[in-house]
């Protein structure tokens, strides 16, 4: 069993995790989940929504727990650990003393404490990181037994920092898509197949595309901005010299999001975060009417977005687009709803909100299929 621990917005990372694994998985706590099948661990890194995985290693009762330890590490060759309790077992820093007492070898513990460990630091260090899971369901309040995994990936955070920071083009104004989330709609597209062709018909600074060629797609781009084109071109070229990243082609275009197909007739999928609008102030947005009316027109613009990308998508091809809504003034102000969608030719798969706290502006990360 491989227990997966989640992002930010764990339902979007559980989506994300169903798309691309055949297995089942089941939540385990709010933000871990579980996995009951084989798993090629080369696979993890291509995810952009997962934090670490770990594999189990035993199941005990509670008061069992601190002798499997000793025997665990015990039978480990790493002498730093770190030990992650996710179980509310409470241990003390006595534990830890009484671990490396019982060890029958110099070990020390990078942390003493019990709370999540920084990953960053465990990916760096040769750590053995043993974390204690509670079986079952936590959420359902039941008494547990404790599982006993080992963290077999980390995320790599620097990675993910530098594609962001060291690219050559960057707008903050119209770059505001975070690369994991850029990742997560691609793996949504692309149900985790590589050699896919994936447009993105508003590519802005090509944040999405990028995501996409670095898990093995061919990318098509399109935006109404001139210069993002441009920007957009020198990400694609900076990205294709990342060392051991497999050839990939990709082709940019001048033009409207409405009129898609005329430029790009076909392919395979579709992952993009449209424009929603002008930003607005979250301490003080524009008033109740002027919202009222930015979400009409950005209604009329997906309306003619999806009704071009139809032509060009096979049937069965997907749609994952961030649609946006607005919580303001107590409200919740839609753009294009579902059921438009549906009118449209396309069958409707799920959504998942993706905001900050107190956020004026939420993405609904929306599948859709062509029928």
């Amino acid at each position: 069993m491989f227990y997966f621990f989640l992002g930010n917005t764990p339902d979007l990372s559980l989506l994300e995790l169903r798309k691309v694994y055949p297995g089942e998985f089941t939540f385990v706590t709010k933000d871990i989940a579980s996995y009951d099948a084989e798993l090629d661990l080369n696979s993890l890194p291509h995810l952009g929504g997962t934090m670490k995985v770990a594999q189990s290693l035993e199941v005990v009762s509670p008061k069992k727990v601190i002798s499997t330890l000793v025997e665990l590490i015990s039978a480990d060759s790493q002498k730093n650990i770190a030990l992650t309790d996710y179980a509310s077992l409470d241990l003390g820093r006595a534990v830890f003393h009484e671990l490396k007492d019982k060890v029958e070898r110099s070990i020390r513990f990078v942390s003493m404490e019990t709370g999540p460990h920084e990953l960053v630091m465990l990916s760096h260090q040769h750590v053995l990181e043993l974390n204690l899971i509670p079986s079952g369901s936590l959420l359902e309040g039941k008494s547990q037994n404790i599982i006993i995994a080992k963290t077999v990936w980390i995320y790599d955070a620097e990675d993910w920092v530098s594609r962001d920071r060291s690219k050559p083009y960057r707008d903050i104004k119209r770059g505001m898509l975070p690369p994991k989330l850029a990742r997560i709609i691609t793996n949504l597209a692309t149900g985790g197949k590589s050699g896919l062709t994936l447009a993105d018909p508003f590519c802005g600074t090509g944040t999405v595309l990028m995501e996409a060629m670095m898990v093995g797609c061919n990318v098509l781009g399109g935006d109404t901005n001139p210069e993002a084109i441009t920007g957009a071109k020198s990400n694609l070229e900076w990205i294709l010299s990342t060392p051991g990243l497999a050839p990939r082609t990709y082709a940019l275009k001048l033009g409207d999001a409405t009129h898609f197909d005329e430029f790009f007739p076909s392919c395979d999928c579709i992952a993009t975060e449209p424009y929603m609008g002008p930003l607005l102030d979250e301490r003080n947005p524009s008033s109740l009417d002027k919202i009222k009316n930015i979400a009409k027109g950005l209604d009329k613009l997906y309306r003619g977005a999806f009704k071009s990308f139809y032509k060009s998508l096979p049937v069965g091809g997907r749609v994952v687009m961030t649609i946006p809504s607005f919580r303001v003034y107590g409200k919740e102000i839609s753009t294009i709803s579902i059921d438009t969608l549906v009118t449209l030719g396309y069958n409707y798969i799920s959504s998942v909100p993706y905001s900050k706290p107190g956020a004026a502006v939420i993405r609904n990360i929306t599948i859709l299929e062509k029928k």
